[in-house]
């Protein structure tokens, strides 16, 4: 890792111009083209609904039901009532009610629902000078950061950055913790690591990267020995599952269960298991399972090449980030892969190594994404 005083991540107004530019013409043509979409395409029910429901689908109900209601005492969603709340972590929830206040709906609802759909704009909007801010201290090129502006903006999932949903803030937070543990600059490792703790569950395995690349600075030898520089990384790793841990003792006194966001997973019909078992399933089911089955390989192909690259630090935790979730089921995989800094990493990667890919790289980007903003907004289970 370069020194700190040797990388200067400062945004340049051209930097800063092209990333507002970006976001509000990907915003327009997401909302745009999604929701003529589902006026064009749908029929029933889900093609007659208000514009705030039919933004706020799925993951996004199951918040603004926490803002409402807290989180459940029992299960009592889904079809056969044995779903709860539980499986999602408090910070986006947090986030909406307060920007739930900037309206005045008639229908209380419908203001967590703006509110939502407001904190999950305002945190993509901040993740992407994160991630510049990342790749300038990683030294690649301005051609490239350039790129994956609008390759960030025009993701095949930038969908779930316009409804409420936690991957813009995720990928903010963790591309922070990122960046100022190659800075060396363990108080806000340790800020930004509790904060994506309580955005997914997922982001208390970020201690195992941050400790990586804390013994890529100072030597395995400066925490045998506690080293004054060691003891600061130990304390960032103590603080990152600080809100986590309290999470789980919440869940234990509401529901007498600490682990409930886990064992709550089986209403949705996720159980642990074998992760091939969920690959071999998908490559014999067909259908949209062989397309996830195809996306979950072509994800942890970008994992090796982060690995190829050195990215030691990156490729462990999205390779935990993508395992995880394997080993439960098939559903959701592009999603969960499209949510990681390491993704946008490892195809920036790609990008400064092979320049000739970007554009049709951004071309098959723009064309899914409204492709799946259709079908999100329609309602439609593929896309979650």
């Amino acid at each position: 890792m370069n020194p700190l005083s040797l990388t200067d991540i400062r945004l340049t107004r051209k930097d800063w111009l092209n990333l507002i530019f970006a976001v509000i013409v990907s915003r327009i043509v997401i909302y745009a083209l999604g929701l003529w979409g589902v006026s064009m395409f749908m029929t029933g029910h889900y093609a007659e609904q208000p514009l705030l429901q039919t933004v706020c689908r799925f993951d996004c109900v199951w918040f603004y039901r926490i803002i409402d209601n807290g989180y459940d005492l029992i299960p009592q969603w889904l079809g056969q009532k044995n779903a709860a709340n539980w499986a999602f972590m408090p910070l986006q929830p947090f986030l909406g009610w307060i920007f739930s206040h900037l309206t005045t709906f008639e229908n209380p609802i419908n203001n967590y629902r703006f509110g939502l759909a407001f904190a999950s704009n305002l945190a993509f909007l901040f993740s992407i000078p994160m991630v510049l801010m990342v790749l300038k201290q990683l030294r690649l090129s301005t051609a490239t950061r350039s790129t994956m502006v609008w390759i960030l903006c025009f993701s095949p999932y930038t969908v779930y950055s316009s409804a409420g949903y936690t991957e813009p803030l995720f990928i903010a937070l963790v591309a922070g913790v990122f960046l100022f543990s190659y800075r060396q600059q363990w108080f806000w490792v340790a800020i930004l690591g509790m904060l994506a703790a309580i955005t997914r569950n997922l982001g208390v395995f970020l201690v195992f990267p941050v400790l990586i690349i804390a013994i890529q600075h100072y030597g395995i030898q400066s925490f045998l020995r506690f080293k004054t520089p060691a003891l600061k990384v130990l304390a960032a790793i103590w603080v990152i599952p600080i809100g986590f841990f309290g999470f789980m003792t919440y869940m234990y006194f509401h529901v007498g269960d600490a682990l409930a966001f886990g064992h709550i997973q089986i209403a949705w019909g996720r159980q642990l298991t074998n992760p091939f078992h969920w690959l071999m399933f998908g490559f014999e089911t067909g259908g949209p399972k062989l397309y996830l089955t195809i996306m979950a390989l072509l994800s942890f192909a970008l994992n090796i090449y982060l690995v190829v690259r050195k990215y030691y630090a990156e490729a462990l935790f999205m390779f935990i980030c993508l395992i995880l979730p394997l080993s439960s089921s098939l559903n959701a995989m592009p999603r969960y892969a499209f949510g990681l800094y390491p993704t946008f990493l490892g195809l920036a990667l790609l990008v400064e190594r092979y320049p000739s890919i970007k554009t049709p790289m951004l071309c098959i980007f723009s064309a899914a994404s409204t492709f799946i903003a259709i079908g999100f907004f329609g309602h439609h289970f593929f896309t979650v």
